[in-house]
């Protein structure tokens, strides 16, 4: 039983030793570090770079909306143009409900109407009424002949007290043709005033009638130039759909010169201090996957404002020119991202992030010792990183080893 025990002992002692063994042999093979796992820390002039976001937009463009008619101040879109269609100058682009204008356009037609008729009345009356008047001037002038004849011929024959009669009738009848004579003349230029003032309605409902008509074929708005058709957006960011109620100073859409287009970035407000105009910078388009486009700032913006109402963070809004530009992919409105170069660290220490072990907010690398082969842990202090590498404030110096990704000892 003692000698059973004792060959137990040994088989559990060779096993312990066994597996001691393998577990050192393993140790010394995860300490040896080969050099396809190093990389050497290099010293460059690294650029510092300012991320942000934005759109696309042309700096000149045409805005539409719809037709300036007197009186009207709603309207209701009954069809428009998708966006995004190439349009020629003189192409539909959108209709508005002509159903009011029609309503209008009868109301003042027989509004028209009535005033011809009026007019014509009037002119009848006005030339009954004065030929009557001339016919009582032409009777109180020969009245007033006959009592001349009359006076003159009792001057001789007849006394003073019928010669004195016929000369107090003949000067009534003298009056009277005289008040006639005026009767007459403010008839007839009251007549020609009256002309005039009728004249004048037919015109003014006539010219209505015209603008009325003008204004129904304006209902279906063109193409001012040639462009693409982008919708206007609203402080909600959303376009006037078929069926919206569209008011005299809305503006529906848009025709961009696309060679003018350029970026619209909004910078955070603790980046907005580091921009500059003349600073180059990467952009790339949502859109437009596998490409990118290069452009320097030409504007920034001199306040802050809020980024959208519901966001109360403050940016700053700048402007990027384009010099690589393709009208035939790029399109105001779309979505883009922006890599500013705001300036550089110079012969700084810069090293991939996937080589950083991040522990209780603290950065380690593992440096390589040329003397035991081995990798040891090292504290690093970062100065900046790009989201790829990191520029290495402490810790680290050119032309020392670390392993491209750490692993645990």
């Amino acid at each position: 039983m003692n000698s059973r025990k004792k060959l137990i002992l040994v088989a559990a002692l060779v096993v312990v030793a066994g597996l001691g063994f393998w577990m050192y042999r393993s140790r010394d093979a995860s300490a040896n570090v080969s050099d396809k796992d190093l990389l050497t820390v290099q010293q460059v002039d690294y650029p510092v770079i300012i991320s942000a976001t934005g759109t696309l937009e042309a700096s000149q463009s045409v805005d539409v909306g719809p037709p300036q008619v007197r009186r009207q101040r709603r309207f209701k879109l009954m069809r428009m143009v998708d966006e995004g269609t190439q349009v020629s100058e003189g192409d539909f682009l959108m209709e508005f409900d002509t159903t009011d204008i029609n309503n209008s356009l009868r109301d003042e037609t027989a509004n028209f109407q009535k005033v011809q008729e009026q007019r014509q009345q009037n002119r009848a009356s006005a030339d009954t009424n004065l030929k009557q008047l001339k016919l009582q001037l032409e009777q109180a002038k020969s009245d007033l002949e006959k009592l001349e004849v009359k006076l003159s011929e009792q001057a001789e024959l007849l006394s003073g007290i019928q010669v004195e009669e016929t000369r107090i009738d003949r000067d009534a009848a003298k009056t009277k043709v005289e008040l006639m004579e005026k009767k007459v003349q403010y008839v007839t230029e009251s007549g020609q005033l009256s002309l005039q003032i009728s004249r004048s309605s037919e015109r003014y409902s006539r010219d209505r009638m015209d603008d009325l008509m003008d204004a129904i074929d304006s209902y279906t708005v063109r193409a001012p130039v040639s462009g693409v058709v982008i919708y206007k957006r609203d402080w909600n960011n959303e376009a006037k759909e078929v069926g919206s109620d569209i008011f005299g100073m809305d503006k529906v859409m848009e025709i961009p010169d696309l060679s003018t287009m350029r970026a619209k970035v909004q910078i955070d407000e603790l980046d907005s201090g580091k921009v500059k105009i003349g600073q180059e910078a990467n952009i790339t388009v949502d859109a437009v996957q596998g490409r990118s486009f290069t452009g320097k700032i030409t504007s920034v913006g001199t306040i802050l404002k809020q980024a959208t109402y519901d966001r109360p963070q403050k940016i700053n809004e700048i402007y990027v020119d384009l010099t690589n530009m393709d009208t035939k992919v790029l399109r105001p409105g779309m979505s883009l991202k922006a890599q500013i170069r705001v300036g550089q660290y110079p012969k700084a220490v810069v090293i991939p992030l996937a080589s950083i072990t991040e522990r209780n907010g603290r950065s380690f690398v593992q440096v390589y010792n040329a003397k035991t082969k081995k990798a040891d842990w090292r504290e690093v202090q970062l100065k900046s990183n790009d989201g790829t590498t990191a520029v290495v404030e402490s810790g680290l110096a050119a032309g020392e080893k670390i392993r491209t990704r750490p692993q645990a000892s």
